[in-house]
């Protein structure tokens, strides 16, 4: 099914791995793929180097050395696409790149970045402020990929019972259709009081059954964050976690937030993101 796929991008630094894997997703479907480069905003004035006590020409110098790193990336962007007869086009929002690529998520079915994209941090957290931004503001799912790229060829779906993990099953399916008879497991992870059968099971069993003819289901007891990284370890490169809501500053949504930022800063499989 053709899509409109953003591969959201730090203008100064390319992930491999993210291009790699916006290539494969967009030619094996027929998609548009929209590469947003985004400026760094630690460049963007000289705030900084008031507050760090640097010369405003010295810092001048660094931004000059990011716009000349943006260009050389969009062109390699630009070549690996065509290359692989990708259809394509860039965006560069210099001024306002987080709400840039807010407002262009409107239009697209899905946005992949890497998991180190930080744009408006001095402090290499991860998950950054601007991908946590990214993650709670975006009007269509999220793909985070490691580093290393792997082809994505089994689906790990998070289900806790709730309508957003709910709502993260039916989004994947949506949006790779061509992925459904892949090899499918559905964890489940509860607390170590609880029955081992699924929440709501025989109504998710038939809707999952429906999305992925070649589903199975594992029951976990634990901390979610912890047995599901233990699983995806376990499975081994080539996997992809579909989970749900992150953000959205519910009290109720506290538990995605914490496994969603466990399982990008552990970063060994891509994690999909969807939320309501």
């Amino acid at each position: 099914m053709k899509k409109r796929i953003i591969l959201a991008l730090e203008g100064d630094r390319i992930s491999t791995s993210a291009l790699r894997h916006a290539i494969e997703i967009a030619k094996g479907s027929g998609s548009v793929l929209i590469g947003v480069f985004m400026r760094d905003l630690k460049y963007a004035g000289f705030s900084y180097a008031t507050m760090l006590g640097t010369s405003t020409s010295a810092y001048a110098v660094v931004g000059q050395a990011e716009k000349a790193a943006t260009a050389k990336n969009i062109k390699t962007f630009q070549q690996k696409c065509s290359a692989a007869g990708v259809a394509h086009h860039v965006l560069l929002d210099q001024d306002a790149p987080i709400g840039g690529l807010i407002e262009e998520s409107a239009f697209a079915d899905l946005i992949i970045t890497d998991a180190r994209m930080n744009i408006a941090s001095l402090l290499p957290d991860v998950p950054s402020s601007s991908l946590r931004d990214i993650l709670v503001e975006a009007h269509c799912p999220v793909l985070i990929v490691p580093d290393t790229y792997h082809s994505i060829r089994y689906t790990a779906l998070c289900y806790d019972g709730s309508p957003s993990s709910v709502y993260a099953m039916k989004m994947f399916r949506y949006i790779f259709p061509e992925w459904a008879d892949r090899r499918t497991t559905l964890v489940s992870v509860i607390d170590q009081k609880e029955s081992t059968h699924l929440k709501s099971n025989n109504t998710v069993r038939e809707l999952t059954d429906c999305l992925y003819p070649n589903i199975k289901y594992q029951v976990a007891k634990g901390d979610p964050a912890t047995a599901i990284s233990k699983y995806m370890k376990k499975e081994g490169a080539g996997s992809v976690v579909v989970m749900g809501a992150y953000g959205r500053h519910a009290l109720s949504r506290l538990l995605h937030q914490s496994l969603s930022n466990a399982l990008i800063k552990d970063a060994k499989v891509p994690v999909f993101i969807a939320h309501q």
